[in-house]
Order: structure tokens, then sequence, then C-alpha cells
């Protein structure tokens, strides 16, 4: 079980990851994730709670669809978040769901803050020179009071909450 739980863990960090990078999330990252629940459900012989799980996935899909459709959250991270709650269930569903809101909001602060310090002179140039070193992206500016061509990577808040879900779901085991 820690080889299955190292592996799911370490795709959902490589998500968070190409998602800071690129704001995409490759398909075969969830898909995987997914696939590696139904081998949880083989090992585990839970047979009685895997309808249940499909469905917190299938539902989450759906509604992400429908979010997605309305350009508030990329398809990458609808697909993430419902592979997720296939490991969550209806146990930890509500978990999952809140704490991707509370670290979306947190991650919300992170990047619109850097665009309130902006305004300062010296930390200007601090901020120009992380976000081009560290995250190889100029930085977003804030003009006229809108956050122009801010694209938060959701995929890291939602890969946050899925690690407060495997760390629920791996010390019941």
């Amino acid at each position: 079980m820690p080889v299955l739980m190292m592996s799911v863990g370490g795709l959902v960090l490589l998500a968070a990851i190409w998602d800071v990078f690129s704001r995409r999330i490759p398909n075969l990252l969830p898909l995987i994730i997914a696939a590696l629940y139904l081998v949880q459900a083989g090992i585990a012989g839970d047979w009685a709670a895997l309808p249940w799980h499909l469905l917190c996935g299938a539902g989450v899909l759906v509604v992400g669809i429908v979010i997605f459709s309305f350009g508030w959250l990329g398809g990458g991270d609808v697909k993430l978040l419902a592979a997720l709650a296939l490991w969550a269930g209806p146990d930890q569903l509500f978990l999952l769901l809140l704490m991707t809101c509370l670290a979306g909001g947190a991650l919300a602060i992170v990047y619109v803050l850097p665009m309130i310090l902006y305004r300062i002179p010296a930390m200007s140039a601090l901020i120009d020179w992380f976000f081009v070193t560290i995250l190889k992206k100029p930085a977003p500016h804030l003009q006229a009071g809108k956050a122009l061509g801010l694209q938060l990577p959701y995929g890291v808040a939602i890969a946050i909450a899925g690690f407060v879900v495997f760390y629920q779901f791996f010390k019941v085991m």
C-alpha cells in the first residue's frame, strides 16, 4: 500500500507543478489517478463502497463540466478534482471540496498580493525578479482595479485538498 500511496501522491504533485508552469493538466494524470483507485479498491476488496466512490467521482465530473462551461475552472482541474473525488468517496468528499475552496482562496491571495505590493517601487523590482526568474513569466499587473491576464493554477489548490484527503484515507487503512 505505501507504493500505491506514494504513486498517487507523486502524480497529484506532478499535476500541481504542471499546472503552475503551463496552466494545463495532462489528461493522462487524472486518468492514472482514477485507475489507481480501482487498483486500491481491488487490493482492499471493499466492493460495497466502490459504487459510492464511482458516484462521487462521476457527480463531481458532471458538476465540474457545468462549471467548466462557464469558464470558472479549467478542464484539467475538473478532471483532477473528479479523480480525487473518486478516492475521497462519500466520507471525504465534503472535506475535499472544502479544502479545495480554502486552498483556492489562499492561492488567490498569494497571486493577488504581489499585484498590490507591485505599487511599492522597492517591491516591484523584487516581484519582477521572482516572476521572471522563478516562474518564468512576466509579473501580473494591477490596472484600473482589475487583475489582467491572471489565471490561477487551481490544480495546486486541488492537489493540496487531495493531500489532506489522502492523509485521512490512508490513516484509516
